[in-house]
């Protein structure tokens, strides 16, 4: 069995697609926050799981758009939409998978870099998300909503049974 690839890619941040303009993604890394702890009788630490970390991306474009500045005007810290839409092909078999990840967010530094004339620009955008969904083939792996307290991954809904017992 051979990898699967990214074959190709699309990115769309309010609906709109930046098709042919987004030239790479940095997708969201998910890190548990951990507290170490040691107790009466324990012979190590152990990592007491506290959350997550906060969900940072990026998106690097080709050019310029004012459609990118005006992200940042967005208002509230999770009223942005990201999507990322990517197909991914197995180099055995040529079998392809769709993953798509859902974000929702605000957007918080805009790097125009460097103009030099004649040459390429790319503006890197920075973002930061309370809500993450994955979908495999249509089918949702992994779900984060920080905001209303859903921790999914597979069909293990970690966080169901204590917003039951909060009455949410």
């Amino acid at each position: 069995m051979l990898p699967r690839t990214l074959k190709n890619f699309n990115v769309f941040v309010n609906t709109h697609s930046w098709a042919g303009v987004a030239e790479s993604v940095t997708i969201p890394k998910i890190t548990k926050k951990t507290e170490d702890y040691r107790g009466a009788g324990m012979i190590g630490d152990i990592a007491l799981s506290m959350g997550y970390e906060k969900l940072e991306g990026e998106v690097v474009y080709a050019g310029f758009d004012v459609k990118q500045y005006r992200q940042l005007g967005v208002c509230g810290t999770s009223d942005l939409p990201v999507r990322y839409v990517s197909v991914y092909e197995r180099q055995d078999n040529c079998t392809t998978q769709t993953v798509e990840i859902y974000t929702r967010g605000q957007a918080i530094e805009l790097d125009p870099g460097d103009s030099k004339n004649g040459e390429k620009t790319e503006i890197k955008m920075s973002y930061n998300f309370t809500y993450y969904r994955m979908e495999v083939d249509g089918v949702v792996e992994v779900e984060l909503d920080f905001v209303n307290g859903t921790e999914r991954f597979g069909s293990t809904n970690i966080a169901q049974e204590i917003k039951k017992l909060l009455g949410l």
